[in-house]
């Protein structure tokens, strides 16, 4: 990852929005069912993808679209086990879509 592609995706007021939700979530979580973990942390990926979206690159943007679209149907289907599954390993192929992407490495790209 290059330095223009890491610096200034979000803002300090926005990073300081995700650090609130990740303590604030590490404490309600000492007292929520343990389903709850993977619903906090499918929120913040949500949150943090909407705040990289306008400036994500091409590699990028297809995973932070899923995201923004995907993860509000998965709050809703929290209680349908199978479709809940279904949502986290769709979301887990494609950041690993998104890594390929950036890497370089998907088939026929050029070294």
């Amino acid at each position: 990852m290059s330095e223009e592609t890491s610096n200034g995706i979000i803002s300090e007021d926005q990073a300081v929005e995700l650090l609130a939700l990740f303590v604030s979530s590490a404490q309600l979580l000492m007292h929520e069912p343990a389903h709850y973990g993977p619903l906090r942390l499918l929120t913040a990926t949500e949150r943090l993808s909407a705040m990289m979206l306008e400036k994500a690159t091409e590699e990028t943007r297809p995973f932070l679209e899923l995201a923004i679209e995907r993860i509000p149907q998965m709050h809703v289907q929290m209680s349908d086990v199978p479709a809940y599954k279904a949502g986290l390993e769709e979301l887990n192929a494609a950041i690993g879509d998104c890594l390929v992407r950036r890497a370089g490495l998907e088939e026929g790209a050029s070294q």
